[in-house]
């Protein structure tokens, strides 16, 4: 594959386990509540980059969620995430759109990298980015049909792709290689060092879908990371490890 390591946009990784995470290539990890992106930002992995999430299925974090203190560990991290909406969940849309609302409105204000929830219905997602825009929002578990992925592009937005997405075959007809990012969705309690197989794998799907190599599919997803690095300007809170291998936008 080349000189490039595997590059994860949405895992989760429990920031208590104790030694090093030189194992689990360059990864964006993302956090579901203020609590765990509080303990997680202070580690200092080259590798690793930790949002700052609040996830809509997790009525604890929901109910936990504050504006000021997101703001104040936001201006920490170049990722905001996880954070989004989820229409299956048993938490409130009403908390779950202020939760949202409140953090779109500060990234527009304050871009950065941002992974969006966005299962099953990903309808109040798009009609919230049009209420409240923002640069290059990242749609995580994106499962729209064909009409609602077309929107999703022209509003800007990239689409990060983990294995069960990857083999729906509207990626070939509506989503160009220039918006795609790469998942594992690692689970919190799963062993990091299994995040590369599972980058592997699912690069495996995507060449599959676009009729390219794996390799062509990781050049494209550390292109469309430095695209999105430059339309938000969060390269100077990247970490060493990602910076060292992120091409020119």
């Amino acid at each position: 594959m080349g000189s490039l390591p595997t590059l994860d946009a949405h895992a989760h990784v429990d920031a208590r386990v104790a030694g090093s995470l030189d194992g689990c290539g360059v990864v964006l990890a993302q956090t579901v509540s203020l609590e765990e992106a509080d303990r997680s930002i202070s580690r200092r992995e080259s590798n690793v980059c930790w949002g700052v999430g609040c996830h809509p299925r997790l009525a604890q974090a929901q109910a936990a969620f504050d504006p000021g203190r997101y703001q104040e560990l936001l201006a920490l991290s170049p990722v905001a995430g996880e954070v989004g909406l989820d229409t299956g969940s048993r938490v409130s849309m009403t908390a779950q759109l202020a939760t949202f609302r409140a953090v779109l409105r500060e990234i527009a204000t304050r871009p950065r990298i941002l992974s969006i929830h966005s299962f099953p219905d990903p309808g109040p997602v798009l009609e919230l980015l049009r209420e409240i825009p923002v640069v290059a929002p990242i749609l995580h578990w994106w499962v729209g049909r064909a009409d609602a992925t077309t929107e999703a592009v022209e509003l800007g937005c990239y689409f990060s792709v983990h294995s069960a997405v990857a083999r729906r075959s509207i990626w070939r007809t509506r989503v160009p290689l220039d918006r795609i990012l790469v998942e594992s969705d690692h689970g919190w309690r799963d062993p990091p060092d299994a995040i590369p197989l599972r980058i592997g794998w699912v690069e495996h799907l995507v060449a599959q879908s676009y009729g390219i190599t794996p390799a062509e599919v990781r050049s494209a997803a550390w292109r469309n990371l430095a695209r999105i690095v430059s339309l938000t300007g969060t390269r100077p809170l990247l970490r060493p490890g990602l910076l060292a291998f992120l091409p020119e936008a």
